[in-house]
């Protein structure tokens, strides 16, 4: 343990490998039409206020890894308490000129290994990705104007039990389990009940590494979320560089999709782009539950 509290990465020590597992989890997408939102005079842009900065800088975890600039989460708390107007102009300008700092879009990358894996192999690896502080705030404060469009009525779909506030996997199971026990209760025979009740799960390989960005931005204009967060999101989006180390020095990669995991924002962006799968109309008595990019079929019929 680092005397930060967090777990020390052990990096393999082979190049080849590295590389390899950072070009297995950081798939190559290409990119859609760029998003030109010119800001319309009228729009109004709500300037951060102290309360959305102290309850976003509440909200990271002081014993967490800093990241690439090694300021640890407490002294930049500090920071903020001791001169919360340098912040408060800092983030109000970014979201008035829809610019997220190229800075803060660097991620250094590290990998823990999976006990019981075989060490030369990248799947034997676990992703993890460390971010600037002050960029995990500037975050924050977007995902909290976010939800606001999220959660509302027409938001996202009721049986998205992932990343939401009050939900959790036991939700998600019960939903299922009530589901088949209502399909089997009752009798068998003619003019009975009783169902059927079939349920198929999937999983998404690397899901959330290859979301692409093309298809978030367009489900945010779906929730009719305004054309400033739009900006900010789409430069979140745009240059993002990935910095890892092998025994040769270090190195970059250039991350083209993808929510990046450990990020503030990462969840909700996820959610919304993945809220069209659990929309999909099927003939029938079927839907869809899901928890994050975990999803099940639940299928209910009188006959196999």
């Amino acid at each position: 343990m680092s005397r930060l509290g967090c777990p020390r990465a052990k990096q393999p020590s082979s190049p080849l490998l590295v590389r390899g597992a950072v070009a297995a989890l950081f798939p190559r997408v290409p990119s859609g039409p760029a998003l030109r939102l010119p800001r319309r005079a009228e729009e109004p842009i709500p300037a951060v206020t102290l309360e959305e900065l102290k309850g976003a800088q509440l909200r990271i975890k002081e014993r967490s890894a800093p990241g690439p600039d090694g300021i640890p989460s407490s002294a930049l708390k500090i920071a903020i308490a001791a001169r919360p107007d340098i912040f408060l102009r800092v983030y109000t300008m970014c979201l008035e000129t829809g610019v997220f700092p190229s800075g803060w879009k660097r991620q250094r990358f590290v990998l823990l290994p999976k006990p019981g894996k075989p060490p030369d192999e990248p799947s034997s690896y676990r992703p993890l990705c460390m971010l600037y502080t002050a960029g995990k705030i500037l975050e924050r404060i977007i995902c909290d104007r976010l939800e606001a469009f999220t959660e509302r009525p027409g938001g996202l779909s009721e049986p998205q039990y992932g990343f939401r506030k009050g939900r959790s996997t036991i939700d998600a199971i019960e939903d299922v389990i009530s589901t088949a026990r209502e399909a089997i209760a009752g009798k068998r025979w003619y003019r009975g009940t009783k169902k059927y009740c079939a349920v198929v799960t999937v999983d998404v390989r690397n899901a959330f590494n290859s979301a692409r960005w093309d298809n978030i931005l367009a489900a945010l204009r779906r929730l009719l979320v305004p054309d400033y967060l739009l900006r900010i999101i789409a430069s979140y989006f745009s240059a993002r560089v990935l910095d890892f180390t092998t025994d040769k020095g270090p190195e970059s990669y250039e991350v083209t999709a993808g929510v990046p995991q450990g990020s503030v924002l990462g969840p909700i962006l996820w959610n919304v782009m993945y809220d069209a799968i659990l929309r999909l109309n099927f003939d029938g008595d079927v839907r869809i539950v899901g928890f994050a990019d975990d999803i099940a079929v639940v299928a209910v019929a009188k006959h196999l």
